[in-house]
């Protein structure tokens, strides 16, 4: 239990701090290590004086080169050592502007100096999970970028992962919160002029790459992976593991630091775009489970790509996508692939428990797999999962003309009609019409999150190839990434578009003239 002290006593600790917090003020590598004990590299010494010289900066470099750490000791070596300062850290979600913010409060815990010039309001501690405040009134806060805030005053702008924010809601909400010469409570002679730190990686989406065009923001020195391996900092056998395991675009991106997103049949930006909606309209990730039922808000539709049938059938998988249409956007709340070489008897089993739960209104599945989708319609009806009972269609034959009229159709994926459902789903995401579920802040481990990770990969990895015929065949970019779920997804879009497979029946009007009556109105 922690010792209790006297006011008197609190305020000669406080005094010691300040005088230990200001001693090396002037020098960015003798604070840190002076004050909370942590060595800067010379990169993130020339960052910390660049960005004495530069209000606003960004940094791009490579993932695991330190460039958060460094952004926000920076912050935080200011916000100790200049009164009246107040930091908003602001990320896609909160929880990962809570990330950031414990950079701030782990180098409190660790700095009996830092520890005491926390300020102290009605005898307690200004410290916790979301905010800190020292004793000379500078305070940090998280906030996630859909939060509804106003009022703050804002010197400071902490940014991460901005190519995932909706540019509006950067612009409108947070950093408009800048750049006021009034703030109640604040000295008169302390400093207003507004800051803003930016640390990301290209992610395909334009609001980085608008940012650095517009020639407001200073580029810091950008190390990308090589860099980062000659300097020590990064491991160069993981990151040529790495090099094998993303696919191109990621790689160039994140770890090579350019800016190139995919033009293939899906624009890669577009994808980023449905995630940016699925982070404003707060739509997450379903997660199936017995004995509940999915809170729909639309109309459902099931979209299911058989193993097997593809340019690598020894890697192909199952595939599940559910499709929701609210209003005039398409959500996509669930996606399941199932591992190479699944047998269909359990992914019969569980397409059923998917179909408890979700309840779709049609449902589609690649005719390659149509003995599966046999028993699985039967077994939807025994369960009285559907009110359709395919052996009384057709004299309960299996054929192309029959399938239309069961629950779960079979379909095949071939000809003019794949080429009509792939640009009904490039429509979708081209229109700004697709919301998937926002992920880059779950855990990687999660096999849901994971799922759908994959499924964000296959939507841009599709190629238009030209043929001799009026319509174009579909091939991966990257055959590694798959296109099980990129097929899964165009059967459930094609089902939400034609309201199902089923055809409606032909009628035809016929009406009979007299040869008289013709002539009469000939004349």
């Amino acid at each position: 239990m922690a010792e209790r002290i006297s006011r008197a006593e609190r305020y000669r600790l406080q005094s010691v701090a300040e005088r230990e917090v200001m001693r090396y003020a002037h020098d960015h590598a003798l604070w840190h290590k002076h004050v909370h004990n942590v060595t800067l590299d010379p990169m993130q010494v020339l960052k910390c004086i660049e960005m004495d010289r530069h209000p606003n900066t960004i940094d791009f470099s490579s993932r695991r080169t330190g460039k958060t750490a460094v952004k926000e000791m920076y912050n935080n070596m200011k916000l100790a050592t200049k009164a009246d300062q107040e930091l908003g850290i602001v990320a896609p979600r909160e929880a990962q502007s809570l990330v950031n913010l414990n950079y701030h409060l782990d180098a409190i815990r660790r700095s009996p100096i830092l520890t005491a010039w926390l300020n102290y309001r009605s005898g307690r501690q200004q410290m916790a999970d979301t905010y800190f405040q020292y004793a000379n009134r500078s305070m940090a806060r998280a906030y996630g970028i859909m939060a509804n805030v106003d009022g703050g005053d804002l010197t400071m702008a902490s940014l991460e992962e901005v190519d995932d924010m909706p540019r509006d809601r950067l612009y409108g909400r947070f950093l408009l919160m800048m750049g006021s010469t009034r703030r109640l409570g604040a000295s008169t002679d302390s400093e207003n002029t507004p800051e803003i730190r930016i640390t990301g990686v290209f992610k395909g989406a334009d609001t980085l790459s608008e940012m650095i065009a517009g020639e407001q923001y200073h580029v810091l020195p950008t190390v990308d992976v090589h860099l980062g391996i000659e300097l020590g900092i990064l491991n160069a056998k993981f990151m040529e593991q790495m090099r094998a395991e993303l696919d191109p675009d990621e790689y160039i991106r994140q770890l090579l630091c350019k800016n190139i997103s995919s033009r293939n049949l899906i624009w890669e930006n577009k994808v980023r775009a449905a995630m940016q909606l699925g982070l404003r309209s707060g739509l997450e990730l379903a997660e199936p489970f017995p004995g509940a039922k999915y809170p729909r808000r639309g109309v459902l539709s099931f979209g299911y790509d058989a193993a097997g049938h593809g340019e690598n059938p020894a890697s192909s998988k199952h595939a599940l996508v559910v499709a929701e249409q609210i209003g005039n956007f398409i959500f996509f709340p669930f996606v399941k692939f199932w591992p190479a070489g699944t047998g269909e008897p359990e992914v019969q089993k569980d397409l059923v428990a998917f179909w408890r739960y979700f309840r779709p209104d049609y449902a589609i599945g690649d005719a390659f797999g149509v003995g599966m989708l046999t028993a699985l319609n039967d077994e939807l009806f025994r369960e009285g999962l559907t009110d359709i009972d395919r052996r009384a269609i057709g004299d309960g034959e299996s054929t192309a003309s029959t399938w239309p009229e069961w629950a779960f159709s079979p379909m095949r994926f071939e000809g003019m009609t794949k080429h009509q459902m792939a640009h009904a789903l490039r429509t979708v995401f081209h229109n700004d019409a697709a919301v998937l579920p926002y992920f880059d802040d779950q855990d990687m481990a999660c096999r849901e999150t994971a799922d759908l990770r994959a499924f964000a990969r296959q939507l841009p990895n599709i190629v238009a190839k030209p043929t001799k015929t009026s319509y174009s065949s579909y091939k991966m970019a990257n055959p590694k990434l798959g296109d099980d779920g990129f097929d899964a997804a165009m059967a459930a879009v094609w089902g939400l578009a034609t309201r199902g497979t089923a055809h409606a029946p032909t009628i035809i009007l016929s009406t009979s003239h007299s040869r008289e009556k013709l002539l009469a109105h000939a004349a």
